[in-house]
């Protein structure tokens, strides 16, 4: 049985890899949806740090792009297995 925290982890994850549009996409345009993700969210972090306020955003989105960057390593180390 799952720990109750786990679960929630489990479903908050699922629920934002949905709304992110990251659920239901070929295999092979993963990486480039995460690609586009990281430009987002890099442009959005370029305008939080003009600003001087919204800290919790700034550093929300920086959480976002160390995400995002971790998948995408995860997506090339995926794909190399699959060619050896």
């Amino acid at each position: 049985m799952t720990p109750p925290d786990e679960e929630s982890e489990k479903e908050r994850i699922w629920k934002a890899l949905s709304e992110a549009g990251l659920i239901d996409i070929p295999p092979d345009e993963f990486a480039k949806r995460i690609k586009e993700a990281k430009h987002a969210v890099m442009g959005r972090l370029s305008e939080l740090l003009e600003q001087t306020t919204d800290i919790q955003e700034r550093e929300a989105a920086a959480y976002s792009l160390a995400t995002l960057k971790e998948m995408e390593r995860s997506v090339s180390r995926g794909g190399r297995r699959k060619s050896e």
